[in-house]
C-alpha cells in the first residue's frame, strides 16, 4: 500500500509543457487532415491535457506557433471548407542520395538471403522509412527499386494464400515463347528463387509441371473452390558433383542425398522439369557426372552440343 502510494504521489508531480504537448498534438491532427477551428476545438477538449485553459485565442497561438517553427499553413476559406491545412513542414526525414543509395543496396543484399514473405515485409518496412521523408520523388525511388517490384500486387495477394494449394486458377500469362495465353492450372506452392518469384504448378494446356514467373501472370480470371487431385509428373536423375560443386552445394527440397565423402557427394533428384533442371546442372560446370538414366544423359548432351553450336556462330 505504501508503494502504490509513492507511485501515485510521483504520477500526482509529473508535469510536461502544456504549450509543447498542444502544439504537438495539433501538429499530429494537421498531418492526418485538413480540419476547421471548430473541429480542432472539439478534439482539444476531449483530451484531458489540451482542455485546459483552451480557447480559440489559445489554437490561434498555437497555430502561429507551428508557423514560425517552419509550417505552411493554407487559410480556412471556402475553397477548403475553412479548414487548415499543412502544405508543407521541416519535420520530414531528409534523405540524401547516398543515403538513398546505400539503404537500396542493403535491402537489395538482404533479400538475396530471405524468403519472398520477408521481403515482402522489408518492402512495407522500406516504404514507412520513405513515407517519413514526405517527398514524392524519394518514395517513388524506394518504390521503383523494390524486389519483385513487377508483380501486379492483386495477384500477389491472392497468391500467397496457402489455402490455394490444390485449387484449380484460370489466368492470363504472358509467356516467351507463346505470347499471353490463358492458362488453366492446379496451384501448388510460391517458390523464390534468382531474385524471382514463382508459381510452381500443374498446366492442363502442356500437360507438364512448371515454374511460372510472378512478373508474367496479367491477370487472375478465376479460382475453383474445387481441390484438385495432384498430378506429379516426375522421374528420378542421379549425379556426382566434386570439386567446387561439391564445396558449395546447398540441397534443393526436391534432393536427396545418397552418398557424401570428402571428395564427392551423389545425389537423386525427383525432377518434374526438364528445363530449370538442366539449368541446376549447368550451373555445376564441369564438376558433375549424370549417373543415370540415360535419357537424361542425352538429353544434356544434346543441350551441350546447341549451347556450343550457338558460341560457335559468333
Amino acid at each position: 500500500m505504501e508503494l502504490n502510494k509513492q507511485i501515485n504521489e510521483i504520477q500526482d508531480n509529473n508535469w510536461i509543457s502544456l504549450t509543447g504537448y498542444r502544439t504537438l498534438f495539433v501538429l499530429k491532427l494537421l498531418l492526418e487532415k485538413g480540419r476547421s477551428t471548430d473541429e480542432l476545438i472539439s478534439i482539444l477538449e476531449k483530451n484531458k491535457y489540451t482542455s485546459k485553459s483552451l480557447s480559440k485565442d489559445t489554437l490561434r497561438v498555437t497555430l502561429n506557433t507551428l508557423k514560425k517553427a517552419g509550417c505552411k499553413l493554407s487559410r480556412p476559406a471556402q475553397s477548403n471548407n475553412y479548414k487548415y491545412e499543412i502544405l508543407s513542414h521541416p519535420f520530414g526525414l531528409n534523405l540524401s542520395q547516398d543515403d538513398m543509395n546505400i539503404l537500396f543496396k542493403i535491402r537489395q543484399k538482404i533479400a538475396e538471403n530471405i524468403s519472398w514473405n520477408e521481403i515482402i515485409r522489408l518492402n512495407e518496412f522500406y516504404e514507412k522509412i520513405f513515407a517519413l521523408t514526405f517527398n514524392e520523388n524519394l518514395m517513388l525511388n524506394e518504390q521503383y527499386t523494390r524486389p519483385l517490384i513487377n508483380i501486379d500486387k492483386y495477384v500477389l495477394n491472392t497468391l500467397t494464400n496457402p489455402h490455394l494449394a490444390g485449387k484449380k486458377l484460370k489466368l492470363i500469362y504472358a509467356s516467351p515463347q507463346n505470347g499471353e495465353e490463358e492458362l488453366d492450372v492446379i496451384y501448388k506452392k510460391l517458390k523464390y528463387d534468382n531474385e524471382n518469384l514463382y508459381l510452381w504448378c500443374y498446366i492442363f494446356k502442356y500437360n507438364v509441371n512448371n515454374y511460372l514467373n510472378l512478373e508474367k501472370i496479367k491477370s487472375l480470371i478465376s479460382v475453383s473452390i474445387a481441390d484438385y487431385t495432384d498430378k506429379d509428373n516426375y522421374y528420378d536423375v542421379v549425379y556426382k558433383i566434386w570439386g567446387e560443386a561439391a564445396f558449395t552445394f546447398n540441397k534443393k527440397d526436391y534432393e536427396t542425398i545418397i552418398e557424401q565423402t570428402h571428395e564427392n557427394i551423389t545425389v537423386k533428384a525427383s525432377v518434374t522439369n526438364d528445363f530449370w533442371f538442366i539449368q541446376r546442372i549447368l550451373l555445376f560446370g564441369s564438376d558433375v557426372k549424370i549417373i543415370s538414366p540415360e535419357a537424361f544423359k542425352e538429353k544434356m548432351i544434346n543441350k551441350i552440343k546447341q549451347i556450343k553450336a550457338g558460341y560457335a556462330q559468333w
